[in-house]
């Protein structure tokens, strides 16, 4: 979170772990750090955006209950369940042009070839940076992103989703505020899917997008 950031829900917003190996990818705000990171996350957790309200996205009484501390991105987007069995990636760009869509495209034209060569599918773009894959007649999610600009950076983070997440959707959050108009009035169980229905793993698709995204993006991107 930036440091003009007053949280307005401190009583239910656990602040973000920080360092190298913080569990929201949120360590590509660090200048001195590597733009990019891919990783499977260690533990499960509640992240919801920059301006959403959690008692609006989260089922509380359920994330108490088992103990499951809910933060707040610094980049807006929904609210998402990060745990084991997802292959989270944070990327952090020079900020070179005006305009959102354009870098979730961009970001997407790495992760494409990546999820491809993981399991044979091809996801397609959808909503506000989302990627699908078609299945059952209907285009269901296997990644949600979100995304922030400053006058020199952007910042992009997303999760794809390896094992069946849908279980710990259902029990943890509540019917989204916002719904891609793709989404329809479908519940998580018919919106979303896992790429390891089509034989990808965590280490494989790790190993996929972090190839991808280091030899489309990097010349775009520095360190500093």
């Amino acid at each position: 979170m930036t440091a003009s950031f007053i949280e307005p829900r401190p009583d239910l917003i656990t602040p973000n772990p920080s360092g190298p190996a913080d569990p929201l990818g949120e360590s590509v705000l660090d200048e001195s750090r590597d733009w990019l990171r891919v990783f499977e996350p260690r533990d499960t957790r509640i992240v919801i955006g920059r301006g959403q309200d959690p008692e609006r996205e989260v089922a509380l009484d359920a994330a108490r209950a088992d103990a499951i501390p809910i933060h707040r991105r610094v980049s807006g987007g929904g609210c998402v369940v990060l745990a084991p069995g997802m292959v989270v990636v944070s990327l952090r760009l020079p900020n070179d042009r005006v305009g959102v869509d354009c870098w979730f495209a961009q970001v997407n034209e790495a992760l494409t070839p990546a999820i491809e060569r993981a399991c044979g599918v091809r996801a397609v773009t959808r909503g506000h940076g989302d990627l699908a894959v078609g299945e059952d007649g209907g285009e269901r999610k296997v990644l949600g992103a979100s995304l922030r600009q400053t006058a020199r950076w952007v910042y992009w983070l997303g999760a794809l989703l390896v094992d069946d997440a849908v279980p710990l959707m259902e029990r943890y959050l509540l019917s989204p505020s916002r719904r891609p108009a793709y989404r329809g009035d479908r519940g998580h169980r018919d919106f979303c899917t896992a790429l390891g229905r089509y034989g990808a793993t965590v280490a494989g698709l790790t190993a996929t997008v972090t190839d991808e995204c280091r030899s489309r993006l990097e010349p775009r991107s520095s360190s500093r």
